[in-house]
């Protein structure tokens, strides 16, 4: 099947994001750039679908990474509890500060799962509430729609990663040895509570093993605490590959189907959705997801979701994402493949990340998809991402991720893999 897309569609795709790049900037989560941006879209919706929308939401943008500092902070007062509690003598004192030790090390633990390995908004409130905005363009079904068949990605862009600016491949390592460091401290510290609740004295093995931890760990919390900068320093990412690479081919899906208006579904109602605060800890498409619940499971709905379209020859149908522990659907995945069959490309499947080597690792703590949001709430979702880790450690979430960095045909593959789906 021949999906014929003109050069003027293709430079239109690309022109837009260097619109969006040089008319409104960085647009970090809840930025008046996110919002400018948002009404650029709305305006191209505008022009080419049915309806077009702007849904307004509030959330707290910068409790996402603002938890980092949190849990480094609790975690560093807890050494500083349990060294101050080793005086050689259990003392009553000393029994209090090591319970105080271990309660720290435990709320550290809830926040980093709960905000970063679950995305829930579990400190949230800590943090300053602000406003932003998802945009939707709509294709109406021509007969009573049976289906809906979302097609998104997030026009918000990432705050600028200090340590993986400076450090490249060794920010992983750093993170790494910090997540170790802050879990080996928790399994240590209930040890030391379980020995000072029975009364024995701590061996100066174990005091010397906890000393050695801190030594090894300090450089990766001083790290963190510098993850990313205070206020509008942070808004330094263009964000053109993530993730305006896949505004860009929403646009492109909509430019196709109010020219080919047949190519659309009868029954079938399609939404182009370009979400806010992805980068905030998904909270655009959780709030679109959230709102539109009951209509979404009664309208069969369906969700290709698209982050990060960069490498021409790597467009990966992802099923499963680590750090959320999240599967995808079978149903969209099946139908990728199909849709990449119908028009004779190739295309990978793995996981977010990769399946093996470094790759694997990164995925293990690159976080998760605006796809997350639809596939934990049982609405039928994957994600396609396309990139090459080799290349992606020089601007993934740094200033450096300009147009420049998508290779030429890698929009127009997966905007002929979009509408081929639409087709199946």
């Amino acid at each position: 099947m021949e999906i014929e897309l003109s050069e003027e569609d293709s430079k239109y795709m690309y022109g837009f994001i260097e619109k969006i790049i040089n008319e409104c900037g960085p647009r970090m989560p809840c930025s008046i750039q996110e919002k400018k941006a948002a009404q650029m879209i709305k305006r191209e919706f505008n022009d080419l679908s049915d309806d077009s929308q702007i849904e307004v939401f509030t959330c707290h943008p910068r409790a996402f990474l603002g938890f980092i500092k949190v849990i480094v902070f609790m975690t560093l007062i807890s050494f500083f509890l349990f060294f101050l509690s080793f005086q050689g003598n259990l003392t009553l004192i000393g029994q209090i500060l090591i319970i105080v030790s271990f309660s720290l090390n435990i709320f550290a633990d809830l926040i980093l799962w709960n905000e970063f390995f679950n995305y829930r908004e579990f400190i949230d409130p800590l943090f300053k509430e602000k406003k932003s905005q998802n945009v939707i363009g709509k294709f109406n079904a021509k007969e009573d729609s049976e289906n809906l068949l979302i097609f998104s990605g997030h026009h918000d862009s990432a705050l600028e990663f200090n340590l993986l600016k400076r450090l490249k491949i060794g920010y992983v390592i750093l993170i790494l040895i910090g997540l170790l460091g802050l879990f080996l401290w928790s399994f240590l510290s209930f040890v030391f509570l379980i020995i000072s609740l029975i009364g024995f004295l701590i061996p100066n093995t174990l005091y010397l093993i906890s000393l050695i931890l801190f030594i090894i760990s300090i450089p990766s919390f001083i790290g963190m605490l510098f993850f990313v900068s205070r206020g509008e320093k942070a808004n330094k990412v263009p964000g053109a590959v993530d993730n305006l690479s896949a505004v860009a081919i929403l646009i492109g899906i909509a430019r196709y189907l109010k020219k080919n208006q047949s190519f659309i579904p009868p029954n079938t109602e399609i939404r182009l959705i370009s979400f806010g605060c992805e980068e905030a800890g998904l909270r655009g498409s959780r709030r679109y997801v959230q709102a539109h619940h009951d209509e979404l499971i009664a309208k069969n709905s369906e969700c290709v979701n698209m982050d990060a379209i960069q490498a021409v020859n790597n467009i990966t149908l992802i099923d499963y994402e680590p750090s959320t522990r999240t599967h995808h659907s079978q149903q969209v995945i099946s139908k990728l493949k199909e849709s990449a069959s119908l028009i004779g490309e190739k295309v990978l499947h793995s996981s977010l990340g990769g399946q093996k080597g470094i790759s694997k690792l990164f995925g293990q703590i690159s976080g998760g998809t605006d796809a997350t949001s639809f596939s934990k709430a049982k609405i039928h979702s994957a994600n396609i991402s396309a990139m090459d880790l080799r290349e992606m450690i020089k601007f993934y979430h740094q200033s450096t991720d300009t147009t420049d960095k998508i290779q030429k045909g890698a929009l127009e593959k997966v905007l002929r893999l979009c509408l081929a789906y639409i087709k199946i």
